[in-house]
């Protein structure tokens, strides 16, 4: 292949990966929900999750790196002679700065970007809440107390609920982490059925973990194992 085919074959890959980049870039900037407090499902694309999407985008993102290099590295005698051509003897040095631009408008973005500490307080839960928790607290930012006592909290019911259940005679161990469809799969009661018997409407996704659905509608670990246990009596 000639020069000329490589650099035809190397920015038509360019291209295809900055397309690729920018729509999944608007993707979960504008389409997927992020948090906490947006369900599980709807954090799916084509059926892809959220964090799916950002590996391929990472993946695109060294792709289109490495062709940006071999790009360079095709077009180099071009870039020297128009660089020579509009700077003269500077032409080095226009380069340089060329290169330093580039970082500068990352550093551009991350300046002006909001530094609030608090903003993502509700993303981190468990060890990563935790870790969190200590970095702010070197930094000298304040803590919410009472959203670690509730994080603290919930690992404690769910510690009990363990305990408990292994006494029980549905001899299921229900934890926060399972989802209805785990209990139906346990059980073999319908997911739909004992999120009737919660309160749980019908719109509401029977994928989540229990651990968010019983902050969202109101019960707890407990009414969760008296329900099933009821149900498989029947």
């Amino acid at each position: 292949m000639k020069k000329t085919d490589w650099q035809y074959l190397v920015d038509t890959l360019l291209f295809l990966c900055i397309v690729g980049i920018a729509f999944i870039g608007f993707l979960m900037g504008l389409f997927i929900p992020k948090g906490p407090t947006a369900p599980e499902s709807a954090k799916y694309f084509l059926g892809l999750h959220r964090h799916q999407w950002g590996n391929i985008h990472f993946y695109l993102s060294i792709t289109f790196t490495v062709l940006i290099i071999i790009h360079l590295i095709l077009s180099w005698k071009w870039i020297k002679a128009k660089a020579r051509q509009i700077f003269k003897g500077r032409w080095a040095t226009a380069l340089i700065l060329t290169a330093i631009a580039s970082f500068l408008v990352l550093f551009l973005f991350w300046s002006l970007y909001p530094k609030v500490p608090g903003a993502y307080e509700d993303y981190g839960i468990r060890a990563g809440e935790r870790a969190r928790r200590q970095q702010l607290s070197k930094e000298g930012y304040p803590i919410r107390e009472e959203k670690y006592k509730e994080t603290h909290g919930e690992e404690h019911e769910e510690t009990l609920t363990r305990g408990r259940l292994a006494e029980d005679t549905s001899g299921i161990l229900i934890t926060g982490r399972m989802t209805l469809y785990d209990l139906e799969d346990k059980t073999g009661i319908p997911a739909r059925k004992i999120a009737d018997k919660l309160g749980v409407p019908s719109n509401a996704p029977l994928n989540e973990t229990l651990g968010r659905l019983r902050k969202r509608y109101f019960f707890t670990m407990q009414e969760v194992k008296d329900v099933v246990t009821s149900l498989m009596k029947k």
